[in-house]
């Protein structure tokens, strides 16, 4: 969600301050009187724990003093209880994605989530709102359950306190879930939520940037409390717009807002966690990006003195009011217990766990909170004999149980990878120091670093330099040897992609990125040009460790998959360009990688997708000279507007691949791909084959054949250009 510039400055100096900075728009009814003295605050937590707490109450309150740190199992399921309410925004206009956000249920129809998210009634146009947008204990995504908002019923949005109120369809878009089964959050308006500041721990259910939900438990501090917000510092958790933030009874105690973001010394740049700087666009900065020295969030007993204040009678606001009869785990509301215990001793035909009024059938009830995520339950039942009778059966069980296991099995692959004999890309290879590129100080600070300090990703045959911003490689630099002699694999190609445990796992981009998209894992260092070695076993192994992640990007199937010329580069230049010695292809060295421009990056499942890459080929000529040639690829006009279908609810995206476009090679000057790229080049710019009379930077390839002519022109020996260079005179003066 991209927060404007503006707000964070108004975030920061409220931080700052030494004295309450209430937005003047806020009414003085709404905002005094809402801060206690310490001892009167205690006081009124103690009387609230022991009102609500699902737990010993002397318990919950050492915890919220700081004199204990311990929750009681039962933590787990009310934690499972509130978190399916609360959901990813998917905001929409027709078919196209602007955006994501965090919503929760606050009442039988009202979803509470930020003004910045939606300022109006018109900026909801087409948006959902989806529950159950979430990892299942396997680690695979769940199936969600998807709700259009209804502004039309309903909606309020106040920027003074940057909360929006809006309706929810009652029924789900396949028209089989009710919106009632998800249930809501009671906001309770009453004091006492909160104990002392840098003391009390809070718990925060999020869907930042869109992305699959988490939850940053009990690691945010409760710092700091105003008229109207309160602070939370985290050292991990990124901003999410939208998301409720909880005390330990799971009673949502503010609408998070935004916060204080890390910047420069100088205070004029943004940084990310890894102290990277995050670039505004458009006077508005992509909030997962930013690292949060602290959070603010909106107090709800704020929010529902202003909302109640300004809707004295609308039935949605006098449905905030209204309590679910139970605790977000499941458990009967406190106060209610005795009543419900007492009538559960007094069971009646309606409600009995089974009927035999009929001794013929068997009629069952059950919790509907038994039904997994597929809407199935397994009932087994003993006949006489003592034989079992498997009423119902999960059929997505056993694929599950197999993906987890395939899961296990692939990370124990990845532990046992062995990267100690890779040498990676050799500087000699071609007969002179051609050294790996290095970044300029720019992209220095975005390379991923290993346990030793080192950046150099060393493989078999090549080396890779791993941007840990873009989760892509910023170069992919391989030895290709043209020799047959010693391309000794026949085997059948098979990819299997695993992490490289050297560097950050999460800075990878992984199959969730992949899986559905339409984009390939595109090798930057292709796998045939590293299948050569000594020995087929060898050779083999190489091709097998150019699929790891931090090789490759995401690209359209026909690029990737060799068609038309970028696919043929290598080829061509091996076939066509390279001295040969005894009639075996010779050798050249390949710079591969991703060009990224703020003009014409794409973003897709909240990551930078480029539209371009590079490729720079280092070769022999016939009179033994040194060549590098550089090309450019261009997938923009093939990646059409990002996708999206829906079916059963559930959100699918993928690229809109335009099969009646081409793909556009050019032939570009070394110098051009340096100030591209920021990998500094300087050192190939005496070997580069591209026409300096050419004004241009670079020069667009339409075919096969015109590839070849231009690799011929630079093969030619001395000899021969001088007399073709005399001929031509000679016609001229004809």
């Amino acid at each position: 969600m991209l927060i404007s510039v503006e707000q964070l400055k108004e975030s920061t100096k409220r931080y700052k301050a030494s004295k309450d900075t209430t937005d003047k728009a806020v009414t003085d009814e709404v905002a005094k009187g809402n801060i206690e003295g310490s001892q009167e605050n205690l006081a009124k937590r103690l009387e609230l724990i022991e009102a609500v707490a699902p737990e010993p109450a002397d318990f919950a309150f050492e915890r919220a003093i700081g004199k204990n740190d311990s929750v009681y199992s039962n933590f787990v399921e009310l934690i499972t209880g509130t978190k399916q309410k609360v959901g990813r925004i998917v905001i929409k206009s027709g078919s196209k994605i602007k955006g994501y956000a965090t919503g929760f249920m606050v009442s039988e129809r009202l979803l509470l989530t930020n003004w910045h998210v939606f300022n109006n009634e018109t900026d909801v146009a087409d948006s959902e709102v989806q529950f159950f947008y979430e990892y299942d204990i396997f680690g695979r995504p769940m199936p969600s359950v998807c709700f259009r908002l209804k502004a039309g019923d309903f909606f309020h949005s106040f920027k003074a306190l940057d909360y929006c109120l809006i309706a929810v369809e009652q029924v789900d878009v396949t028209g089989t879930v009710a919106l009632s089964s998800i249930g809501y959050i009671f906001l309770d308006p009453a004091s006492g939520k909160l104990g002392d500041e840098d003391i009390e721990l809070l718990n925060i259910i999020h869907h930042p940037g869109g992305d699959y939900k988490q939850l940053s438990i009990r690691e945010n501090k409760f710092t700091k409390i105003m008229a109207t917000t309160l602070w939370y510092e985290s050292d991990t958790a990124q901003g999410s717009s939208g998301s409720p933030v909880f005390n330990d009874q799971w009673q949502i105690v503010a609408l998070h807002h935004m916060g204080v973001p890390d910047m420069t010394p100088d205070g004029k740049n943004y940084l990310d966690i890894d102290k990277n700087i995050v670039q505004p666009i458009n006077g508005k900065v992509d909030e997962t990006k930013i690292h949060w020295i602290a959070n603010e969030g909106i107090r709800i007993s704020v929010i529902l003195k202003d909302v109640f204040a300004r809707f004295p009678d609308s039935a949605f606001i006098n449905g905030l009011k209204k309590q679910p009869s139970v605790f977000p785990g499941g458990s009967p509301l406190p106060g209610k217990i005795k009543a419900e215990d007492e009538q559960s001793e007094q069971p009646t035909k309606n409600d009995s766990d089974m009927d035999t009024t009929n001794t013929n059938k068997v009629a069952i009830s059950f919790p509907a909170s038994l039904l997994d995520a597929s809407g199935n339950v397994t009932i087994s039942i003993n006949n006489k004999n003592g034989g079992i009778v498997p009423v119902a059966e999960d059929k997505g069980a056993a694929k599950r149980i197999e993906e987890g296991l395939n899961e296990i099995k692939k990370v124990d692959k990845e532990k046992a990878v062995d990267f100690s004999a890779c040498k990676g890309y050799l500087p000699s290879f071609m007969g002179v120091s051609i050294r790996l590129p290095q970044p300029q100080a720019k992209l220095k600070s975005q390379i991923a670093k290993m346990s030793n300090g080192k950046t150099e990703l060393k493989y078999f045959k090549y080396s890779v330099l791993f941007n840990e911003v873009t989760k892509m490689p910023a170069l992919s630099a391989i030895n290709v040897e043209g020799d047959p002699a010693l391309r000794l694999d026949n085997s059948k190609r098979s990819d299997d992609w695993l992490r490289d445990n050297r560097i950050n796992i999460d800075k990878q981009l992984l199959d969730k990125f992949y899986s559905g998209s339409g984009f390939d894992k595109g090798h930057m260092s292709r796998f045939e040009d590293a299948n050569w070695d000594n020995s087929e076993a060898e050779a083999l192994r190489n091709g097998i460790y150019t699929c790891f992640y931090t090789n490759a990007c995401p690209q359209v199937p026909g690029l990737n998959r060799g068609g038309g010329i970028w696919g043929k580069l290598e080829k061509a230049v091996l076939e066509k360009g390279v001295k040969k010695e005894a009639g075996k292809l010779a050798r050249i060295t390949v710079f591969n990688g991703p060009i990224f421009s703020d003009a014409k990056n794409r973003k897709f499942r909240n990551e930078i997708v480029p539209m371009e890459f590079f490729k720079i080929i280092v070769w022999r000529n016939d009179d033994n000279e040194v060549k590098a040639t550089g090309f450019k690829l261009s997938q923009e006009d093939l990646v059409g507007a990002i996708k999206f279908t829906e079916a059963f609810g559930i959100e699918e995206e993928a690229i809109d691949i335009d099969t009646n476009e081409t793909f556009k090679e050019y032939q570009c000057s070394i110098k051009s791909l340096t100030k591209a790229t920021g990998i500094d080049f300087a050192h190939l710019d005496k070997y580069d084959t591209f026409d300096k009379t050419n004004p241009n930077e670079s020069m667009l390839i339409s075919s096969v054949e015109e590839l070849e002519n231009l690799i011929t022109r630079n093969k030619k020996t001395k000899t021969s250009s001088k007399k073709e260079n005399t001929t031509a005179k000679k016609s001229r003066r004809k």
